[in-house]
């Protein structure tokens, strides 16, 4: 027996082909006015936290704060720094979600442990 796909099911199948999912990636939604809007300008900011930008998709997402909404994916696990970053260049940061927030208690973790090594 087969399942019948939905439109949403194929249309979420061909995005995830062609923007297939890395480990260490992170998800940020920018907000603008359209005269502030600037690919260049987004990918210098996210260029300037040793990242690239992975995918950079003006969206129709609907927002009160911003008339455009731009849905980044750069390869950096940590969203925070991307953010400010961005704020920095003047653009709205609507949403931002980091590929591995296990990633950041481990470090911080491992972190502490070294710092209490070193009192010995």
């Amino acid at each position: 027996m087969t399942k019948d796909l939905t439109p949403k099911d194929v249309q979420s199948t061909q995005i995830a082909e062609l923007f297939p999912p890395t480990d260490d990636e992170s998800r940020i939604l920018v907000g603008c006015r359209r005269g502030d809007y600037s690919a260049s300008m987004i990918s210098r900011a996210v260029e300037d936290c040793n990242a690239q930008v992975l995918n950079l998709n003006v969206t129709s997402l609907p927002s009160e704060f911003a008339d455009l909404v731009i849905d980044l994916r750069v390869n950096h696990r940590n969203a925070e720094a991307i953010s400010r970053s961005l704020m920095r260049y003047g653009y709205d940061v609507l949403a931002a979600k980091s590929s591995s927030p296990v990633y950041n208690e481990q470090m911080r973790s491992r972190a502490n442990e070294l710092l209490r090594y070193l009192e010995v």
